[in-house]
């Protein structure tokens, strides 16, 4: 947990850096889409149909204004979570279950500042993902083996999400690199965190 803490100080103190020329002029006042992808990591040992230990991630960001932007990322997925099992002397039943191979998220987000190396934003919205459940029976008497197999129809899972990060720009202006802490709520469960880190480029 301690550790933990570590990296949130370390992601939320903003990036040192030479700030753009505030008075130079600019050919448009933003541009209106970035895109890019890198990778997530969730914290905690409670496992989360939705959201992975680790995942890869692909993004596209529309901006309105020079500030407010919405966002839709898809985040690698197909986890399986074991739910509980039972035995009664004469079998085993155990139950899982089985998120789609990819998950989606759909956010609004608000950028600070202009024309500076590091812009720090906040993000709400929501991850969702579909997942279903299978319930298998072994026999412990002969015959031994897998006795039946039930899965339920694919339902979808939804977790909001609020957090916050940096979008850090090189030298050129366009290409960029964000880290980002999300906050994803399961309502039936705890709250994770999730750090994503990657890069991309304005266009």
């Amino acid at each position: 947990m301690r550790n933990f803490w570590l990296l949130v100080v370390t992601l939320l103190l903003p990036a040192t850096g030479s700030a753009q020329s505030a008075g130079a002029p600019s050919p448009q006042p933003y541009r209106m889409w970035d895109a890019g992808g890198g990778v997530g990591f969730r914290f905690g040992e409670t496992q989360d149909a939705v959201v992975s230990a680790g995942a890869w991630h692909a993004e596209v960001n529309r901006y309105w204004t020079a500030h407010l932007k919405t966002s839709i990322d898809v985040t690698t997925a197909g986890q399986t979570i074991y739910t509980g099992s039972t035995y009664d002397g004469r079998g085993y039943r155990q139950t899982s279950s089985l998120t789609g191979p990819a998950a989606f998220s759909g956010t609004l987000g608000y950028q600070f500042f202009d024309n500076v190396f590091v812009h720090p934003y906040v993000v709400g919205g929501v991850r969702m993902a579909s997942a279903s459940n299978t319930t298998q029976t072994w026999s412990s008497v002969p015959p031994y083996g897998v006795v039946s197999v039930q899965t339920q129809p694919s339902r979808l899972l939804a977790r909001p999400l609020l957090g916050g990060g940096f979008k850090s720009y090189f030298g050129n202006g366009r290409a960029f690199m964000r880290s980002e802490l999300l906050m994803a709520i399961d309502p039936h469960g705890p709250t994770h965190a999730v750090l994503q880190l990657g890069s991309g480029i304005d266009f």
